[in-house]
């Protein structure tokens, strides 16, 4: 056994830790100054190109494609992005589908609360 459970759950922390760092980090750069903490994926849509479910699944087959091409070749040609990088940044776009999915469903809850506009 290479981990047991409790290193299994330190490293957990850590790891989550890190990717709210690192989510903080890269949503001011994304983002930019506002409340709009989607306003990159959000883009897409205001574009035109897809809808902001659609682009969050993009990213996320982008990660999986580049994971699935480690399987397949043991190695990545682009060495400045590791395979744990990948993993890291899928499971951080998942938790952000996750937050922003959360949000909308917020959102439509408040509009049927509200009631009808007169």
């Amino acid at each position: 056994m290479s981990m047991n459970r409790t290193e299994l759950f330190e490293f957990q922390k850590k790891t989550f830790d890190n990717l709210l760092e690192l989510t903080r980090k890269k949503n001011a750069d994304y983002s930019g100054k506002g409340d709009d903490a989607f306003k990159n994926f959000n883009l897409v849509q205001q574009f035109g190109c897809v809808t902001t479910e659609q682009g969050f699944f993009t990213r996320m087959i982008d990660k999986i494609s580049r994971i699935s091409s480690f399987i397949e070749n043991g190695e990545l040609m682009v060495k400045d992005e590791s395979v744990t990088d990948t993993l890291l940044d899928l499971a951080n776009y998942s938790v952000l589908f996750a937050a922003y999915l959360e949000g909308k469903r917020r959102d439509l809850e408040n509009e049927n609360l509200s009631g009808p506009t007169l």
